[in-house]
């Protein structure tokens, strides 16, 4: 899944990279909702790298689990690209901090 969902001038432009188009077309419309982001989503990261060539970004919403590749390494890629933006990188599986409690 990939593609502008907006292209409304003024917005800020989100990148999302989730293998879960379900869940990306509901982050999608979530943000778009007030009409302050333009979103492109990505299924993977060869989708995303191929966008961030060609769009700069305000914001990525990066999932730590991708289908093609780990998105922490996505993340560095990006960083090593130019992106400077912020990266939220988000995962729903369990890590080594799951579980802690304080």
């Amino acid at each position: 899944m990939s593609g502008v969902r907006n292209s409304m001038r003024g917005c800020r432009r989100i990148l999302i990279v989730d293998g879960d188009p379900l869940l990306c077309r509901a982050l999608a419309e979530q943000l778009e909702q007030q009409g302050e982001f333009a979103v492109v989503a990505c299924g993977d990261a060869a989708a995303a790298l191929a966008a961030i060539h060609r769009e700069v970004f305000d914001a990525v919403l990066l999932d730590a689990g991708l289908p093609d590749t780990d998105g922490r390494e996505l993340c560095r890629l990006m960083r090593r690209s130019g992106v400077n933006a912020p990266i939220l990188l988000v995962t729903g599986g369990e890590t080594e901090c799951d579980g802690l409690t304080s």
